[in-house]
């Protein structure tokens, strides 16, 4: 065979393989067999209820309202129905637990996939509360004298293990933001914003175990993060925290009474979506570069995946299209524009793209990716993927 012809063949089956590609991380393998169809099973709710949901890798979820919370089997069985009133319903989600309050309330439910956990009845308004794995609620309150942060122990209504106080007349430009707890409930983290001079966000680490309730606190160790925005923190391991501000993401490790940084990744765009998953898997949607024309800022509307080890895939919405939401499950992705969605695994590749025809308030996995959950208007229903090709 002559040069001419091995270059030509060479050239064609690079088209192919670069077809092969395109087609593939658009619609996924063997899409055109599958697609999404309505299983019939749903769980209906009033157009104003402020419905939320949750699923963590199970065939299940939880879904919360202004008259109560239920958690539904996706074979459509209720499992759990408990019934409160709540004006402004807010709902905390980690792992298999979730939290519910409201802001300004003064009670604070936990519940898990067997039913009711705690209720824990707070001396003060809420103005923020936080629930990990193990049903460990942690709660800032806000009082006339100033800020009280308070973590209760599980199944115990009134029992707290820790608490910090941050009076007025001592700090007066300083907020707490955030608290976590770790899951073996040794460690506490307590993120503010200080604006003394200028703007710093910064965390403070409390070993929980060794405080005494009613004595003084052990701050053994703190983080700065001068002129940045805190966007979340959570413990992702017994001693390993992520933290991302609007400039940095960090993975930092408890050694001791040290911190120690294990990698840091620059942010150089505005988040415009983020989501968290069991076992330290988180992913963002990239916006706006935080400065015109930087050179290492991101497409507009790019997902970055990423482990407790660093970025594992990124998939790209194109065009400079904004995403308007963003889920996880199975260490993978639902991400959407509008009206389309796409889901995505770990590494960045498409495994299914899916268009409704009405508002999503949310669109969650349930029992692996090709199962997920539709919440509309008034009413969530179970979608699965199944084979329409004729044989």
């Amino acid at each position: 065979m002559s040069k001419k012809g091995i270059f030509a063949i060479g050239i064609l089956l690079i088209a192919l393989a670069a077809m092969a590609q395109y087609t593939f991380g658009l619609v996924g393998v063997g899409a055109h067999d599958l697609r999404l169809e309505n299983t019939g099973r749903y769980i209906s709710y009033a157009i104003d209820s402020s419905p939320s949901f949750h699923s963590s890798n199970s065939r299940s979820f939880f879904v919360t309202t202004r008259t109560g919370i239920r958690h539904v089997a996706s074979s459509g069985d209720i499992r759990v129905n408990e019934t409160f009133s709540l004006t402004r319903p807010h709902m905390v989600a980690r792992g298999d637990v979730v939290a519910v309050g409201e802001e300004d309330g003064r009670v604070i439910r936990t519940f898990n996939a067997n039913g009711s956990i705690n209720v824990v009845p707070l001396d003060n308004p809420a103005q923020g509360f936080f629930v990990n794995a193990n049903g460990v609620v942690s709660v800032i309150m806000a009082s006339d004298s100033g800020y009280h942060i308070k973590a209760f122990d599980r199944y115990v209504s009134d029992e707290y293990f820790f608490r910090s106080n941050i009076q007025h007349r001592d700090n007066p430009m300083r907020f707490p933001i955030a608290v976590d707890v770790s899951e073996n409930r040794q460690y506490v983290a307590i993120a503010h914003l200080n604006l003394y001079h200028q703007m710093v966000a910064s965390i403070d680490f409390f070993a929980a175990d060794r405080s005494a309730r009613f004595g003084t606190v052990d701050i053994f160790a703190g983080i700065h993060f001068p002129g940045e925005i805190l966007i979340a923190m959570r413990f992702v391991s017994d001693n390993q925290m992520l933290v991302i501000t609007d400039s940095q993401i960090t993975i930092l490790r408890i050694d001791g009474n040290a911190l120690q940084e294990e990698w840091s990744h620059p942010l150089y765009n505005r988040l415009d979506q983020l989501a968290f998953c069991v076992g330290g898997h988180f992913a963002y949607v990239s916006g706006t570069p935080v400065r015109p024309n930087c050179r290492y800022a991101d497409p507009v509307g790019t997902v970055n995946i990423f482990n407790i080890n660093g970025l594992t895939g990124r998939f790209y919405l194109g065009l400079g299209r904004r995403a308007t939401h963003l889920s996880m499950g199975h260490n993978a992705v639902i991400v959407g524009v509008d009206r389309y969605f796409h889901a995505v695994n770990a590494r960045g590749v498409s495994l299914w793209h899916h268009s409704v025809q009405q508002d999503v308030r949310d669109m969650i996995f349930l029992d692996d990716t090709n199962t997920i959950l539709i919440a509309g208007a008034t009413r969530a229903e179970v979608w699965r993927r199944q084979r329409t090709r004729d044989e």
